[in-house]
């Protein structure tokens, strides 16, 4: 969807239609795609770096503005986005996550201010990033707008994504704790012991 129309075809003219596509790509479309698919396992903290890595190399260097001219570039930085956010939320909600609920918890908390800090530099820049979208109408409110998708959406997903996993930390809890209380109702009593 983020890579059809309507919103495709609004990316040429517009940076915040082009970052909805990003984010879509990275904060809903990866994590949906991550847990129906198993993916190669990676150390959680080399995903969380080449996911963060992704950001800004994507939004800070020359590739962003080659791709808004170059549609096989385009292809590439939308599945560098695509591939690092799959190995960033494949250790959250992936098949094969390893992860302990505590540190799940942790490594999408610590991801928030990542993507906060890259939405604010996108944001409160003073000059246009990039120079495709230079001859807009108002190219640095188009730019502020498109800074504040990234930080509201990405950050809100990420505490979704918190919010849920602390849910499932404390059903987890919950259900060892009943486990080992019927475990300890199944061993004899001392006075019937012997």
């Amino acid at each position: 969807m983020a890579l059809s129309p309507p919103v495709d075809a609004r990316t040429d003219a517009t940076l915040a239609a082009h970052m909805v596509q990003h984010v879509a790509l990275t904060m809903a479309a990866a994590p949906l795609l991550a847990a129906g698919v198993r993916l190669p396992r990676v150390h959680p903290l080399i995903a969380w770096v080449v996911f963060a890595a992704t950001g800004w190399l994507v939004h800070f260097t020359p590739l962003f503005e080659t791709a808004t001219d170059n549609v096989p570039v385009h292809v590439f930085e939308h599945a560098l986005l695509l591939g690092g956010a799959l190995l960033f939320w494949a250790q959250v909600v992936g098949r094969g996550a390893t992860m302990s609920h505590p540190l799940r918890l942790l490594y999408l908390v610590v991801a928030m201010p990542q993507n906060t800090f890259l939405a604010l530099a996108i944001f409160s820049t003073k000059r246009v990033l990039y120079p495709h979208y230079a001859g807009g109408k108002d190219p640095l409110a188009d730019q502020r707008l498109a800074g504040g998708i990234m930080w509201v959406a990405g950050d809100l997903v990420l505490l979704v994504a918190v919010l849920v996993v602390a849910a499932a930390w404390a059903r987890h809890e919950e259900r060892q704790t009943r486990a080992s209380e019927e475990a300890a109702d199944q061993l004899p009593s001392p006075r019937t012991a012997g």
